[in-house]
C-alpha cells in the first residue's frame, strides 16, 4: 500500500513538471507564431469570397457581429450568405436590418433544410451550395471581423499547398464569471496548446470562428454530406482536407468573439462539451490535454498530502508562476477583461482538469438547447430533454 501511494505521488510529481514545461513551451511557440509573421501580397485580380453565416437565433450583439462584414475592406467581389433552419427565426430580421444599412453589399438569407443530426452542418452544406466564391468562408455567428480581415488571410489560403484555414478566437465582453472562465480559457489554455501542437504534431483539423476553403478543395470532398451527423464538424473539415495531402493552416491573427453572458455551471457545461467531443474525435491525441494542466496535478498532489506543507508549497508556487506566465501572453492574447479576471485562472486550469476526466465518464453533450448521445464514431443521436 505504501509503495502504491509512493508510485501515486510520483506519477502526480511527475505530470505536474510536465504540464509546467508544456505551459513553458507552449507560451514560446506562441511568441514565435505571432512575431512579425506578414502575410504575402493579395492575388491580383483578387479572387472572389463568399462569407458564410450558419446560424439559428439571434443576441444583442449578433448585428454587430455581421455588420463587421459587410464593413470589410476588400478589392475582389464579395457575397454574403446568412443561413438558417426556419422562416421565422430571429435572425432573419438581423438580415433584414444588414440588407438596409449597407444596400451595396450583396447579403442574402438562405432557409436551409436539415440533412442530419447536426443542425449547424445541414446549413453550411445549404450554403455551400449557392455559394460562387472561389473561396469560401464559414464563421460562427458571435466572430467579430477586423476590416483587413479578408486582405490578411486570403493570400494565406491562395498557395497552392493550402487546403483549410482557421482562426482561433479572443473572447472579449466577457461580463460574467462563467463568461470570463471561457475568455480565460480561450486566451491561456486553447491559444498555447494549438500553437504547441502545430509545432510538434502540426494542425489537422479546424475550428469554427473561421474555416476556409477553397471551393474546389471542398467540391472534392463532395461538400459536407460524409459527416452531417457528426458533433465536430470543424474538426472532420480540416481533418478530411489534410488526408487529401493539403495543410491547415492557423495564420497570426486572434479574432474577437463575444462570450456568452452565462454562469459557472453553463460555462463548465460547455467546456465538458468540448472535452467529449475532442476525445471522440481525436482518439488517443486526446490524452495529450492532461499534459497541460501542471496547476490541477499540483492540486491532487496537494490533497494527497493534505498535512504536509511541501504540497500546498508546490501548489502555490505552480499558481504564482501559472500567473505570470499568462500575464507574459497577456501581449499576444489581449483579453479585455485580465484586469478583473486574472485571479479566476487557477480555477480554469482545475475544471480543464475535471472536464478532461469527465470526457471519459460520459456521452451526453447539451448543444443549443438540445440534447444528445455522442456515439462512439463521433455521430450524433438526439435525445428528449
Amino acid at each position: 500500500m505504501i509503495l502504491l501511494w509512493q508510485a501515486t505521488t510520483a506519477l502526480v510529481g511527475m505530470l505536474t513538471l510536465i504540464g509546467l514545461a508544456s505551459i513553458i513551451l507552449g507560451l514560446l511557440a506562441t511568441r514565435r507564431h505571432f512575431a512579425g509573421n506578414l502575410p504575402p501580397a493579395l492575388p491580383e485580380p483578387a479572387p472572389s469570397v463568399s462569407i458564410l453565416k450558419p446560424v439559428e437565433g439571434a443576441g444583442p450583439s449578433t448585428f454587430e457581429a455581421f455588420a463587421s462584414f459587410c464593413r470589410l475592406d476588400y478589392p475582389g467581389k464579395l457575397e454574403i450568405i446568412i443561413g438558417t433552419l426556419r422562416p421565422d427565426d430571429p435572425v432573419v430580421s438581423v438580415v433584414r436590418r444588414l440588407q438596409q444599412e449597407f444596400p451595396g453589399r450583396n447579403v442574402r438569407l438562405l432557409v436551409a433544410e436539415a440533412l442530419g443530426a447536426n443542425r449547424k452542418t445541414s446549413i453550411m452544406e445549404a450554403l455551400r451550395r449557392q455559394a460562387v466564391g472561389t473561396y469560401l468562408f464559414f464563421s460562427d455567428a458571435d466572430v467579430i471581423v477586423p476590416e483587413d480581415y479578408l486582405c490578411q488571410l486570403v493570400p494565406r489560403l491562395a498557395a497552392p499547398d493550402v487546403g483549410c484555414l482557421t482562426c482561433l478566437p479572443r473572447g472579449v465582453a466577457a461580463h460574467t464569471l462563467g463568461g470570463k472562465m471561457i475568455a480565460l480559457h480561450y486566451g491561456f489554455n486553447y491559444l498555447p496548446q494549438w500553437m504547441l501542437a502545430q509545432r510538434t504534431t502540426g494542425i489537422h483539423w479546424a475550428i469554427g470562428h473561421t474555416m476556409a476553403v477553397p471551393r474546389a478543395v471542398l467540391e472534392t470532398l463532395g461538400g459536407f454530406n460524409g459527416f452531417l451527423d457528426h458533433l465536430a464538424d470543424d474538426y472532420e473539415l480540416g481533418h478530411r482536407i489534410s488526408q487529401l495531402g493539403l495543410k491547415v493552416i492557423v495564420p497570426p491573427l486572434l479574432l474577437d468573439c463575444e462570450v456568452p453572458a452565462e454562469s459557472l455551471q453553463a460555462a463548465f457545461t460547455r467546456m465538458q462539451r468540448w472535452k467529449r467531443t475532442i476525445r471522440r474525435s481525436r482518439g488517443t491525441q486526446f490524452l495529450g490535454i492532461i499534459l497541460t494542466n501542471p496547476v490541477f496535478w499540483a492540486l491532487i498532489l496537494a490533497l494527497l498530502h493534505p498535512l504536509t506543507s511541501w504540497s500546498w508549497s508546490v501548489l502555490g508556487a505552480l499558481v504564482l508562476i501559472r500567473w505570470l506566465l499568462a500575464a507574459g501572453l497577456q501581449g499576444i492574447a489581449q483579453m479585455p477583461d485580465w484586469p478583473s479576471a486574472w485571479w479566476l485562472l487557477p480555477f480554469v486550469d482545475v475544471v480543464e482538469g475535471i472536464t478532461f476526466f469527465g470526457a471519459y465518464s460520459g456521452s451526453t453533450v447539451l448543444w443549443a438547447g438540445r440534447r444528445y448521445e455522442l456515439l462512439r464514431d463521433g455521430t450524433l443521436k438526439e435525445l428528449n430533454l
